[in-house]
């Protein structure tokens, strides 16, 4: 009889061969040994043999029982962070990240991979600190620097990523990764002939990136060449099992020539073969968004909510009520405010879908008004400052640390809007920091937004946002704070109801821009003209002139969303 120690080097020596079936049979034999740090090390081998063949699910359970037998095993746990990152289970993956970082502080690796968890997360500021701590650790770490280039660019900052990233392909200049993001940062910030040169520049040496041929497809699509980018998609998908990201893409430029029932067998072909729950839930949200385009609701629906089932998020109902109820009784009585009274800061709060990025696109075409996007900056300063004895003076600095970030991005802007969808949580700050700011509430009706948020995909930062319970429960979170916010925030707020601004954007925009201390300007009722980089989801959307078919687009799906309808009702008794 073969004792474990001799399975566990045969196991090791089939893995490191290649041979990742063998691996898994004498590995598993070896994990059932009495000695507890073999069955720690071959449970440990065992999980990067699973990862090797695909299955991220069984190796998760096999790095938890060599965690569980050595908690001390940093490679176990490292590995662990990587295979829940490729299931999408990134705040478990930070977890096991910020482990390692105890047991090891001074290894770069798993620091840059918690921050690319982060970013998955949609929290940038974490990590831009983790990449930028990756870096110290390891100056010379390519791969840091490209994601800090990345991070960068989604917290706004147009100066520095692309030095960035130029910096990340002098360190490693034939990575075709740190290229494919340079690509990708190029296309974001509206460059479009740089992005496709670089994109077919990785292609030209890799013909077989799929990652690349996508990007270079959406470039061209986002340049105004969706026959371009089509032709260059075409021979791929024309293939047995295109990749997720080439079906993706092909499907969005399909929905743009408005010829979506093109893309439907394709990305049903790739959602049946995709293996990684997150690469399902991509092809999921995009064929229902495709078969929504169809008319095929019911069908669609369901697609779209197979795919939120996946993600697998968990939103507690409760604790939100209580974070609210906590934000509600802390913001009922006048405080100290800050002594700057610049009215540059406007801040635009409102329900994802609700028209924050419609209405931001609108004023970012009048000259004196700069649209910064989704700023992590209130949020920030949010988590810096002390819970009490804030005086005029440390509102003043923290204030200065806000327009020091935003000024940059448009200095001879009279106004900078901020849409950070959580600032809602965060209008009692901005009112002590900035008493001269502006709010702009976009409301829309709550079945309408609720829905559309159903088929979005959203990052792990909205969990909420995965069934209709959850999206019901915050609506109606979000009105009770606006409410109170409406009473006692300093600020002066205007709220802007979706349907009126598309049905009557001419007399909005006039409304809007004297709310905000603007002359009148023809220029912003005309979004679909404003060549301004959106990121998004309403990237597309806002490229469209204003129009009205957007309002009502939940009628058909009615029967699956009767949590919004009794909200919507509740909502429209109150009034």
């Amino acid at each position: 009889m073969t004792d474990a120690f001799s399975l566990f080097q045969r196991g090791t020596s089939a893995l490191q061969e290649g041979s990742t079936t063998v691996a898994i049979r004498w590995l598993t034999e070896a994990s059932h040994s009495t000695d507890t740090a073999l069955a720690s090390a071959a449970y440990r081998n065992l999980g990067i043999a699973h990862r090797a063949a695909g299955d991220d699910a069984a190796a998760v359970n096999a790095f938890n029982r060599a965690v569980a037998l050595n908690p001390h095993d940093v490679d176990a746990l490292y590995n662990r962070g990587n295979a829940h990152v490729a299931l999408g289970n990134h705040r478990v993956a930070v977890e096991s990240f910020q482990l390692v970082r105890e047991l090891r502080p001074c290894w770069a690796q798993p620091v840059n991979n918690e921050g690319a968890a982060w970013m998955a997360m949609g929290s940038a500021d974490r990590a831009e600190a983790c990449f930028s701590e990756a870096i110290r650790l390891e100056p010379s770490f390519a791969h840091a620097w490209g994601n800090l280039g990345a991070a960068r660019a989604a917290l706004g900052r147009h100066a520095s990523p692309l030095h960035t990233l130029q910096h990340a392909l002098s360190l490693a200049p034939n990575d075709p990764n740190i290229r494919i993001q340079l690509g990708h940062l190029l296309t974001e910030l509206g460059h479009f002939d740089a992005a496709i040169r670089t994109f077919e520049a990785v292609l030209s040496e890799a013909p077989d990136r799929s990652d690349a041929r996508a990007g270079l497809s959406f470039a061209l699509h986002r340049k105004g060449d969706s026959i371009g980018a089509l032709a260059r998609i075409a021979p791929s998908i024309a293939g047995e099992t295109p990749h997720p990201d080439e079906a993706v893409a092909y499907a969005r430029i399909c929905l743009h020539m408005q010829a979506p029932e093109r893309a439907i067998p394709i990305l049903e072909s790739t959602l049946q073969s995709a293996r990684h729950p997150a690469t399902r839930v991509l092809l999921g949200k995009q064929l229902g968004q495709t078969l929504d385009a169809v008319g095929q609701a019911d069908r669609a629906y369901s697609v779209i909510d197979r795919a939120n089932r996946e993600r697998a998020l968990v939103f507690d109902a409760e604790q939100h009520r209580s974070a609210i109820d906590t934000i509600i009784e802390s913001q009922c009585h006048p405080f100290t405010q800050g002594s700057i009274m610049d009215p540059t800061p406007v801040f635009i709060v409102g329900i994802p879908r609700s028209g924050t990025t419609l209405l931001e696109q609108m004023l970012d075409g009048h000259p004196d008004v700069h649209g910064a996007g989704e700023r992590a900056e209130l949020e920030m300063i949010a988590r810096m400052m002390p819970s009490g004895g804030l005086n005029t003076e440390s509102l003043d600095r923290y204030a200065r640390m806000y327009l020091d970030r935003i000024r940059p991005l448009a200095p001879t802007a009279r106004r900078i809007t901020d849409k950070m969808p959580n600032n809602v949580l965060h209008l009692g700050l901005a009112g002590r920091l900035f008493p001269a700011a502006r709010v702009i509430h976009c409301v829309r009706d709550p079945v309408d937004t609720g829905l559309s948020c159903l088929f979005q995909h959203f990052k792990d930062t909205l969990p909420w946002a995965t069934n209709v319970d959850s999206v019901a429960t915050y609506i109606h979170e979000h009105q009770r704070l606006m409410e109170h916010w409406t009473e006692h925030c300093p600020l002066r707020m205007l709220t802007v109801p979706y349907e009126d601004l598309v049905a009557e954007p001419k007399q909005w925009a006039i409304r809007i821009q004297r709310f905000l201390g603007l002359e009148p300007c023809d220029q912003v009722t005309q979004p679909h003209t404003n060549r301004r980089t959106v990121r998004t989801a309403s990237h597309d959307q806002v490229r469209l002139p204003i129009h009205t078919r957007s309002v009502g687009r939940s009628h058909p799906y009615r029967a699956h969303l009767e949590p919004l309808i009794e909200l919507q009702s509740a909502s429209a008794s109150a009034k």
